[in-house]
């Protein structure tokens, strides 16, 4: 099996634990049938996967190993067959690349850090988690969903924590909830990992069971019988097209970021944006499941990040919403398309609105910003790639702000009010987006400006219907037979609505859905 390790970098291990036959079949349709319905000689139904034709069966087929990880583990500890479907010749998809945050609430992890509510100086409870996840999703999670992954959350840091691993926690930007429910792993030299780890310490358990592992195999259509029950999948592989027969099948392929033919589809104001994630996001799950008639959520504004333009070196293609986290910068406005301040930059990225977010923005900031030892502009950058970068042109200097806003195609005199506005809050001590007056510091020449860019994230995406059990619902309400919807992109607007709940708010359900999911599917195949 090909997985990340606690470094994040990759290592190879036999993959299959079991081989498909080695025919191959032609390539079917889009609605390929079996017949459930056969009889033998005297009558009596047989059974759909006994029957010839399948290049393997399981009664549990998952497709999409990142959060799908987490269905594959609880559908054979649920004690039925499973085989789990990757198109990468590694696992975990998006949670694999991710910066490695789990958000959870009131873990083991937290206990033994102290960690307290604010609000209340008590510990955290799932029912003040179950709260805010409500309030930050604006009514939209349903409480049921929402509790039930949040327990399975809790339950997942818990049993990495007795297992030793060493879990962390820290605060996940999650609004108005001054509590660390955020969890990172460290590896043996006390390095923070990526997500990578947290796939890794799945793929372990994965390889207790007996569950099977297929990679560079890409799923391309559901196969339902004649009672229009799902049956099996059509994979894609090496060798050819194959089927593998099941009895109940977990799409949780992740979202369309990377298909700008869907995003212009769905999303048409995000053509032209980066990609916050894996670029073989591409929709894979969405058109086999919109192909048997699943229903789409309602459409949801859009909540991306802002992310920097690649420069020499790449060295800010990363999401400039970290400038404010830990060290925050203070003669720094950020702009619109327009030349405009539209709210303070202050505000956490799980609170902007798509719509005050623009392609190309702007961040405006000054000297002593740039000799301010601990700006970096990016989280992720150092003095000696910001200093590259004004070198080579990335991000502008110039003596008045008229000028740089010349050079980047802005109305003068609007980039100039604007800063003049800024600085006039400072001098009042208050400024007219509600910035806190200790982030301000009066903008001075010489003045820099880089340009960013937005960037969707799968959790943007719109999103297949599911119910509370996690069968995938057609237009009519009604579930797909033996469909399950699990991972991150494709569902979370099921237990989030259109709000970014906090940071690992997409990983730590993805995972949650996932084993939730797997038992269900587990439970339908055995019924």
């Amino acid at each position: 099996m090909s997985t990340l390790n606690k470094e994040g970098t990759f290592d190879r291990r036999g993959f299959v634990k079991g081989s498909m036959a080695a025919a191959a079949i032609m390539g079917l349709g889009t609605l390929a049938a079996c017949s459930p319905t056969a009889k033998d000689e005297s009558g009596v139904g047989r059974d759909p996967l006994s029957e010839t034709g399948w290049d393997d069966s399981a009664d549990v087929v998952v497709v999409g190993l990142g959060g799908g990880l987490g269905a594959v583990l609880s559908a054979a500890e649920a004690g039925v067959t499973v085989i789990g479907i990757e198109k990468l010749s590694m696992l975990g998809g998006n949670w694999a690349i991710n910066s490695g945050i789990v958000f959870a609430p009131a873990t083991d992890a937290m206990k033994a850090a102290g960690d307290k509510d604010e609000r209340t100086g008590q510990e955290d409870t799932i029912e003040s988690a179950v709260a805010d996840w409500i309030r930050c999703s604006r009514g939209n999670g349903d409480p049921v969903l929402v509790e039930a992954i949040l327990k399975e959350e809790q339950a997942f840091i818990n049993s990495l924590v007795a297992a030793g691993v060493d879990v962390r926690t820290e605060l996940c930007g999650m609004a108005d909830a001054p509590i660390a429910r955020g969890h990172y792993i460290l590896d043996a030299d006390g390095n923070r990992c990526s997500g990578g780890a947290f796939v890794n310490e799945v793929t372990k358990r994965i390889d207790q069971t007996d569950a099977k592992i297929m990679t560079d195999t890409e799923a391309t259509a559901l196969i339902f019988d004649d009672n229009y029950s799902v049956c099996g999948v059509e994979v894609k592989t090496a060798e050819g097209r194959k089927r593998i027969g099941a009895k109940a099948v977990v799409v949780a392929t992740g979202g369309y970021t990377a298909s700008q033919h869907m995003r212009a589809m769905y999303n048409p104001e995000t053509v032209g944006w980066g990609v916050i994630g894996h670029e073989t996001a591409t929709g894979d799950g969405y058109r086999m499941l919109l192909d048997q008639g699943a229903a789409f959520c309602p459409f949801k504004k859009i909540v991306p990040s802002v992310t920097m333009e690649p420069n020499s070196g790449d060295t800010f293609q990363s999401n400039d919403y970290q400038t404010f986290w830990k060290n925050q910068a203070h003669s720094l406005i950020m702009l619109d398309d327009q030349g405009r301040r539209n709210r303070p930059e202050t505000m956490p990225y799980t609170q902007i609105g798509g719509d005050l977010l623009t392609s190309p923005n702007y961040q405006l900031f000054d000297q002593a910003e740039v000799d301010d030892p601990n700006f970096t502009l990016m989280k992720t950058g150092t003095k000696e790639s910001l200093a590259k970068a004004i070198e080579d042109g990335w991000i502008l200097k110039a003596d008045t702000v008229e000028e740089l806003a010349e050079a980047l195609y802005l109305d003068p005199d609007t980039v100039a009010g604007e800063v003049a506005d800024y600085n006039a809050g400072v001098a009042a001590g208050k400024d007219k987006f509600g910035r806190p007056v200790d982030s301000m510091r009066e903008l001075k020449p010489p003045f820099y400006m880089a340009t960013g860019i937005n960037g969707m994230s799968g959790t943007d995406c719109n999103c297949v219907k599911v119910d509370e059990q996690g069968r995938v619902l057609d237009g009519m309400g009604n579930p797909l037979k033996g469909v399950y919807g699990g991972g991150n992109d494709m569902f979370y607007m099921n237990w989030a609505g259109p709000s970014y709940i906090a940071s690992g708010g997409g990983a730590g359900a993805c995972y949650a859905f996932s084993a939730i999911v797997g038992r269900n599917a587990a439970a339908y195949a055995q019924a």
